[in-house]
Formats: C-alpha cells, structure tokens, sequence
C-alpha cells in the first residue's frame, strides 16, 4: 500500500507530464543571455535613477550619527517589511529576532561587499536558509532546497487546485543556483543600475527551486544588487543600502505574481520589459515614500 505522500507525489507528476501545464526550466538563463534591453527601459532606467540620485543626496544631508541611525532603522524595517510582505506573523517575527538571531540580509551583506566578494551557491542556500528561520515555514530551512516535483504556482482565485505552472524540475535545480551565481556575479548588464537586480530578483521568484520563500530571497538579492551597483556605477558609498523596496509592493501582490508567471511561462524580450517596469514603478514607489520618512526624519 502507498502512502498519501507517495499518492501526492504520483499525481502531481502525472499532472506534470500530461502536457496541460508549463514547466519552467533553464532556459530562462537563456532568454536573460540574449535580452535586448528596450529604449523604453533605457529611458525609465534614466528617469526613476534621478529621484534615486535625489534621494541619496538627501541622506549624504544627514550628520554621520544620523545617518548612521536611519540606515540602521531602514534595515530593520525591510527585514521585517519582507516578512509581512508574505503575510507572517510580525509579532511572533520580532520575538524570535529579540535572540539576535542573524538576519539573512546582515548575513548576506557582511559576506557580499562589492568589488571583494562574489555571491556562491553556499551563500545563496544559507541566505535562504536564514530568511526563513522564525517564519511559519521555518522547517524548510533544514533543506538545501526542494528536494521533489511538488512545486508549482497557483493561479489566482480560491477553490480547486489551479495550477499556473511547475516549478523548476528538482534535478536541475543545483545547476538553477549556479547559473543564478554565474549571471550575479558576471559583467552582463552591470551598467545598469537597476535593470539586473530586477532580472535577478524575476529569476529566483520564477524558478521556485526552493519550497518557500523564493520572492523573499529574490527581493532580499535585488535590494543587495543595487547597493552593490550604486557603489559600482553612481559611486555613492554607504555603510549599509540606502534604499529598499519590499513595502512598496504591500498593495501588488497579484500583479506581482502575475508578472512572475508571465516571465517563467513566457520568457521573451516583451514580458522582460513588463517584468522591469513593473519593479521600476515600486522602486519609484519606495523612493517617494523613504523620501517623505526622511524628511520628517530630518526635522525631529
């Protein structure tokens, strides 16, 4: 007799080979290698880097123990920011952070300091593991990453099992997390403040090679992206990142996944650049929004 698991398991692979659903694979890698950055996101790229350079200039106002306070204050609130994002409980959250548990953002930041070090599949499994530690799925920390055919995204909607498409398939997901190290830490599309850390962010919520916290992890590296490319092509130097953006994406969340679905299923030029807009206007979001906390910052 078979267990229910061995049932599940058996089902949802047939529901995998009937053809019925995408599977995302490592193609994806692909399509980034031979993206062709639109005018459009060019231009948007151009306009939402001013405020971000207006923005910065703003804290470079700030005395040192100042701004020393706020970007310590700002880091604190995305590690929770992040959490909340995906509907976990802050309180039970805060508790367990009392122990001064590690955050996988300081974890992340202390070894991945532009130009010394280069992101590793090691750092990308412990980050993750980090991320969840606390959180209601805290026991797929003990993994490395998925380890079956289970995973899928959901469409949206409630009621019967609605599947948009499979994860990534298990057996290829150590090669997922070492092309992911290999386009981080290459030259493609560095000149770009912004655009990598948003492709980077699509390909670790789109691949799903890990049970849970996918979107976290890809936010947590796109926020660590653009303070590595801030440094790197804008030159503002600061301790900490100056800039994050899980709040701004509070009141998108179906847009979000959506976006996400439409890059896994359909990986082309054209759901790319919607992919990127779509970021491009939540970073916009968190821009006027830290903006505004600053200034009130500013006059206490």
């Amino acid at each position: 007799m078979t267990s229910l698991q061995e049932q599940e398991i058996e089902k949802m692979e047939e529901l995998r080979k009937s053809g019925l659903y995408p599977i995302v694979s490592l193609d994806i890698f692909e399509t980034i290698a031979d993206l062709k950055i639109s005018d459009y996101i060019i231009e948007r790229e151009q306009e939402v880097l001013e405020k971000y350079q207006e923005y910065l200039k703003n804290i470079f106002s700030l005395n040192k123990t100042k701004q020393d306070s706020y970007l310590k204050g700002i880091k604190t609130q995305e590690i929770m920011d992040t959490q909340v994002l995906e509907k976990e409980d802050s309180y039970l959250l805060n508790l367990f952070l009392q122990d001064k548990k590690k955050s996988a953002l300081d974890y992340l930041l202390k070894v991945q300091r532009y130009p010394l070090n280069q992101l590793t599949r090691e750092e990308v499994i412990e980050s993750h593991r980090k991320l969840l530690l606390g959180t209601s799925s805290s026991q797929y920390a003990k993994k490395d990453y998925r380890d079956n055919n289970l995973g899928f995204v959901s469409k949206s909607g409630k009621g019967d099992l609605k599947i948009l498409y499979f994860s990534l398939p298990y057996q290829d997901i150590e090669q997922g997390i070492m092309n992911l190290t290999l386009y981080y830490n290459s030259e493609l599309h560095e000149q770009y403040t912004l655009v990598k850390p948003c492709l980077i962010h699509g390909l670790v919520g789109a691949l799903q090679m890990f049970q849970d916290g996918n979107t976290r992890l890809g936010r947590m590296l796109q926020n660590v992206k653009i303070y590595e490319l801030t440094e790197k092509n804008l030159k503002y130097y600061f301790p900490t990142p100056a800039f994050y953006s899980s709040r701004s994406y509070f009141d998108y969340r179906e847009q979000y996944r959506e976006k996400l679905g439409d890059v896994a299923i359909h990986p082309t030029d054209a759901t790319w650049d919607k992919w990127i807009n779509f970021n491009f206007n939540r970073i916009e979001d968190q821009i006027y929004y830290m903006d505004h906390k600053l200034e009130q910052y500013k006059r206490r």
